[in-house]
């Protein structure tokens, strides 16, 4: 049995090997190995990977086969699809057993129609919301995409017989799905030890007493929110404690120092660039006295998790599945970065609260460990796996 697996990710390419910037590493594609003979992936050709690209991890697995199709999420395509796109996707839907589409995603729209029509199994995973996805895109383009985006995924989903939310609650609250639907997490993170904890709050009390703050998000993604924070910082300047903002993520720095210097606070905002995944992270959000995550749309945020893994008190913007992680305290309204501002100021001056929160977020980051979430996913597959088998 063969699997098809679809999303508008953009993968890179060298002539031998095929790379992700870190979303599909290759241990990704175990998952659904582990009930079938093969897999192919269906995702957006990013170009040959340049030697300066250092961000991107290998996605290239055994059993494994890409196909590396044009970018189809504009407004071009959704008007007019080509004659060549068309008929591999016809190709591909006919030469496996079961579809698998990663929403929202233009690719995965089109191959579940191609699967409908020609009577194949497919299933869905619900990584985010299609209209916040298009309308949080800064242009008019992603805002006039955004409503056709989001009626043709919850038709797709409503109809689907199986999908697997990334969220417990927000996702299948937008996109209900009448059959077969469990959550999980596309987030893995491994078993973290208490010790972890322990050593936060013996490094806390020998610092300096300068407070850092944390943030992970591309410089290229506006809805990750930079800017708001930034700006949230310039105004509790002078109502914080001497602070550092640490920024990891890769892209563009240069308008967010522009921001930074305007604020006159460049010294105090540092871009670290990229870090490689694994213990570089966690090492340096074992530095992070608290994280922030100012997105402006969110599916479940990786990163956050991560964080609240080490025990990082966090303040977030209520949005998407944050909702699920944060207790109200510790979120603010999107954009908002007047309330970031008081908020940070409010859990600066608070070392009991500080405390707390590090605690609550290490016990709430254990819903999210590995072993936990590899159980429910296998559960959900291997019922894929028979339904397909029953189908042929």
């Amino acid at each position: 049995m063969k699997l098809l697996f679809v999303h508008d990710h953009k993968f890179k390419h060298d002539g031998f090997l095929t790379y992700s910037n870190g979303t599909f590493p290759s241990s990704i594609w175990r998952r659904y190995l582990s009930v079938s003979d093969g897999l192919t992936v269906v995702g957006r050709d990013g170009g040959k990977l340049s030697s300066l690209e250092k961000n991107y991890t290998v996605s290239s697995e055994e059993l494994v086969d890409f196909i590396l199709l044009p970018d189809l999420s504009n407004i071009k395509s959704l008007l007019y699809t080509s004659p060549d796109v068309l008929t591999k996707c016809r190709n591909l839907v006919a030469d496996h057993d079961g579809i698998i589409a990663r929403l929202p995603s233009r690719m995965g729209q089109l191959f579940i129609g191609e699967a409908v029509k020609q009577g194949k199994p497919y299933a869905v995973e619900v990584v985010g919301c299609a209209w916040d996805a298009f309308w949080s895109h800064g242009s008019f383009r992603g805002k006039l995409i955004a409503p056709f985006a989001y009626f043709k995924t919850k038709k797709i989903i409503s109809e689907s017989s199986f999908a697997l939310y990334v969220t417990e609650s927000y996702l299948q609250n937008i996109y209900p799905c009448k059959k077969k639907h469990s959550f999980c997490s596309n987030v893995e993170i491994p078993v973290v030890e208490r010790n972890v904890l322990t050593a936060r709050f013996l490094n806390k009390k020998k610092k300096n007493g300068k407070l850092f703050f944390g943030l992970i998000g591309n410089y290229s993604s506006s809805y990750k929110g930079i800017d708001v924070l930034i700006n949230a910082l310039g105004m509790a300047d002078s109502r914080l404690p001497d602070w550092e903002v640490q920024i990891v993520g890769a892209g563009d720095s240069g308008p967010y120092e522009k921001l930074a210097k305007k604020l006159g606070i460049s010294s105090r905002v540092k871009f670290l660039g990229s870090l490689p995944s694994g213990d570089a992270v966690y090492n340096w959000l074992d530095s992070v006295d608290v994280y922030v995550q100012p997105s402006l749309t969110e599916g479940l945020p990786r990163a956050l998790i991560e964080a609240m893994s080490r025990g990082c008190p966090a303040i977030a913007s209520r949005v998407g599945g944050i909702p699920e992680l944060l207790e109200s305290a510790q979120m603010v309204e999107p954009a908002n970065s007047s309330a970031l501002a008081d908020a940070l100021v409010s859990l600066a001056g608070d070392d009991e609260s500080l405390s707390n929160l590090s605690e609550a977020n290490f016990k709430k980051a254990s819903k999210y460990y590995k072993p936990v979430l590899e159980k429910r996913r296998a559960e959900f597959w291997l019922d894929f796996k028979h339904y397909i088998l029953s189908k042929s």
